[in-house]
């Protein structure tokens, strides 16, 4: 009776100290002591939009963490920039310089962020330069040659780089390459994102870890040979255009709506393929603006000659919620049986839009 005794006495000691909560404190500087920046702490869900007072290039922010909530990632916003920091019990050191550029560390996930930070970085330039280099031309109306060799360039430098990256984060499993995966991610199919979502399910807690889920129900829907079901929306004209309809044809989903700068320039590239492919190729176009868009809709179509089948998801959100549509434009391969093969984020040169193509259509 006395063993019995002292072990409830001894859980009742315990209970309180296992469900302690756990203290963070972020210290930082900031260099460029300027009284018009400010700065502002957001940690998703918790405590968001909280103004973070900077005194002498001096601030401090402090918090609680429950067991089972940590870590996790929240943010820093000075000026227009954003900055990821991991909250987990410690003290955190942050610093900006007097370019903006942050230095984080003091507690291991930062520590971490900061090591992957500065590996994944040297790709990152090597790859921004080309891209800055094609948008330079692409501002300065360059020949079209020119822009498509630029173009290829930049493709090369991304790709390499994006090989790179996927296969340092695949051998690292702690919290902070999950926060810098996100950004991957979001452009890859089924098969890539399934091995990350395998790899860090020990932080399915998290808001980012859901994402990255969602993203890849998404991808396994419509990617890597997924049956895609069938749709079917309206044409400007009211006619009823189903996606079954082009069975037997290759057919490339091309999400996009009216204000959307880069939807518009990619739309001369879209008709320079269609040219080459109809007579194995459709394009259609869904649009996403509001019912109350639809004479800007067809205004633009007209604009733009998009002569390839049109269609509007007014909802704005049924079938790109399907299809796991995170920005605009965002294209999906579809094969003449209605299996859904790749999808590709953002514009692309005519040039990059054939090399697409030509990894599946033979």
């Amino acid at each position: 009776m006395k063993k019995f005794f002292t072990l409830i006495l001894f859980a009742a000691i315990c209970l309180p100290a296992l469900s302690q909560k756990k203290t963070y404190v972020i210290k930082g500087t900031v260099e460029q002591i300027n009284p018009e920046i400010k700065l502002t702490f957001n940690d998703w869900g918790f405590r968001s939009g909280l103004d973070i007072i900077v005194e002498n290039g001096v601030f401090e922010v402090k918090g609680e963490l429950e067991e089972g909530t940590y870590p996790r990632v929240a943010s820093i916003i000075i000026m227009r920039g954003k900055y990821n920091v991991i909250l987990e019990p410690g003290e955190i050191n942050v610093s900006f310089d007097n370019r903006m550029k942050i230095t984080i560390g003091g507690t291991p996930e930062n520590d971490n962020l900061q090591r992957l930070n500065g590996i994944l970085g040297k790709y990152d330039d090597a790859s921004a330069a080309t891209f800055y280099a094609w948008q330079a031309a692409y501002n300065k109306k360059a020949s079209e040659q020119e822009l498509e060799e630029l173009w290829e360039k930049a493709e090369e430098a991304k790709d390499e780089a994006r090989e790179m990256k996927l296969k340092i984060l695949k051998e690292n499993k702690n919290y902070a390459s999950l926060v810098l995966t996100l950004g991957l991610t979001r452009y890859e199919g089924a098969k890539i994102t399934r091995q990350f979502v395998k790899q860090f399910k020990r932080f399915a807690y998290t808001n980012g870890y859901q994402l990255m889920k969602e993203h890849y129900d998404a991808m396994a829907r419509c990617t890597d040979g997924a049956m895609v079901k069938d749709f079917t929306l309206p044409a400007p004209d009211g006619k009823m255009v189903s996606l079954s309809d082009f069975r037997g044809k290759w057919v490339l989903l091309d999400f996009w709506y009216v204000k959307c700068p880069w939807c518009r320039r990619l739309a001369p590239n879209l008709g320079k393929i269609y040219d080459e492919n109809k007579d194995k190729l459709e394009i259609i176009s869904i649009n996403v603006d509001k019912e109350s868009d639809k004479e800007d809709m067809i205004r633009v179509i007209k604009e733009d000659n998009m002569v390839w089948t049109q269609v509007n998801d007014k909802t704005k959100k049924d079938l790109p919620k399907y299809f796991g549509v995170t920005g605009f434009p965002t294209l999906f391969l579809i094969d003449p049986q209605g299996r859904g093969i790749a999808m590709k984020v953002g514009y692309c040169e005519a040039g990059g839009l054939r090399r697409f193509l030509n990894e599946y259509i033979k």
